[in-house]
């Protein structure tokens, strides 16, 4: 696994053992890993997006009406009246109906229904004429209020002054001005009465509240799909995502694996860094799902558990442990992977310095003067001195131990 793992490294950072790789090769093949990177993420999430979201299953009318149940009597015509004259009301481009066909297919049953008859409602003409007429009752209502509060915050304050004897014309205007407005607001007040009964007489509104009036039981069984949905979204995801990044990363894995049984240097250079950028998205997918699904998912039972015996702070103690585990193998790792012994001595050896003490020594020297280390050793195959920070001798070529 080492020697795998030592060659895999050499052909991402050279050609060949005989020919190094230049600086300019260097920079345009991670300009193209950058580049392809890119391209398989854009791709990765155009390729998801066709995936049933949750907000598409169940959208944020549907969870108001049959799982928050905030339509009540009082104010579903008003919540309803914005998704009724949503196409009409319009003006982006990018705009997406909420009545679109491919759109209430993927919904959940209760909510295509609501969407089916909310559709219907749109398409009906004269239905669609009140409650347009509703809408700038209620905007015209809204500017008059605005108005007679003006007028009225004016009207108090000129009372206040007459009040203490400090004369100023206009308050009798100013008090008929209000007037009028208050007189226009109970006008506007009556006219949307008037068609919001005649909304709600509609055959088809009639329809549409029978569908929302969800009771307990009905609302369980939402909630239970809805909860159920998102339980497996996750897992759907990821599988979904594979299907895009494996097929592209089988390629690149063949074209490597050709490449280096054929001997071809650059091909196998380009093919293993494309290798692993292939293998950066699933990685970095398979650590996503993991660290959704594992805390929110498999150890919710068992955190109820210990909640039940008051035993949740036990929780801390396996986070402890495996902190420590994961502090021991880093250490570990860094110290006998990245940072060995070997690797050290080799790089004070390249700066001319003594393998154990690191100070730099004299030209020619045989043994540091300022810890005594010999600083040759005889190598075993042609017997000559080399130095013991070589993994190589400097005179045969054979590989030298590893130091203990």
């Amino acid at each position: 696994m080492k020697k795998q793992l030592t060659a895999f490294k050499a052909r991402l950072t050279s050609i060949s053992k005989e020919e190094p790789l230049n600086k300019l090769s260097l920079v345009t093949i991670i300009i193209l890993d950058i580049f392809i990177l890119n391209i398989l993420f854009i791709g990765l999430h155009e390729h998801t997006d066709q995936l049933t979201t949750e907000n598409e299953y169940m959208p944020a009318a549907a969870r108001s009406i049959f799982i928050k149940q905030d339509w009540t009597a009082a104010n579903r015509i008003s919540k309803l009246q914005p998704l009724i004259l949503a196409d009409r009301n319009n003006y982006r481009y990018r705009y997406e109906s909420p009545f679109d066909t491919r759109q209430i297919k993927l919904m959940h049953p209760d909510a295509q229904r609501f969407f089916e008859q909310a559709k219907v409602l749109s398409q009906d003409k004269p239905l669609h004429r009140l409650f347009l007429s509703r809408q700038k009752t209620i905007k015209e209502r809204e500017k008059t209020e605005r108005a007679f509060n003006k007028a009225k915050a004016s009207y108090d304050t000129q009372l206040l002054e007459n009040i203490a004897n400090v004369s100023k014309p206009g308050s009798n205007a100013t008090s008929t001005t209000a007037q009028q407005y208050a007189e226009k607001i109970d006008r506007l007040t009556g006219k949307t009465r008037s068609l919001e009964q005649q909304i709600g007489n509609h055959s088809g509104i009639q329809k549409l509240w029978t569908i929302i009036a969800v009771d307990d039981t009905a609302r369980g069984i939402v909630v239970a799909d809805y909860k159920r949905f998102q339980f497996w979204f996750p897992l759907k995801e990821l599988l979904w995502q594979l299907l895009f990044l494996l097929p592209i990363f089988g390629v690149f894995y063949w074209w490597s694996a050709r490449s280096v049984k054929k001997d071809n240097p650059i091909q196998t250079l380009v093919a293993t860094h494309l290798l692993v950028i292939a293998t950066l998205p699933i990685l970095l997918k398979v650590i996503e799902l993991v660290i959704d699904i594992i805390p929110k998912h498999f150890f919710k039972n068992l955190f109820n558990f210990l909640q039940s015996l008051h035993l949740m702070a036990l929780w801390h103690y396996f986070v402890i442990f495996l902190a420590i585990a994961i502090g021991l193998f880093l250490v570990y790792f860094i110290q006998k992977k990245v940072f060995n012994k070997q690797k050290v001595m080799q790089k004070r050896l390249m700066k001319g310095a003594c393998t154990r003490c690191s100070k730099t020594l004299p030209a020619q020297a045989v043994a540091c003067p300022f810890c005594g280390t010999k600083q040759l050793a005889a190598c075993g195959t042609c017997h000559e001195q080399t130095p013991i920070g070589g993994a190589y001798c400097i005179h045969c070529g054979a590989t030298r131990p590893a130091p203990e």
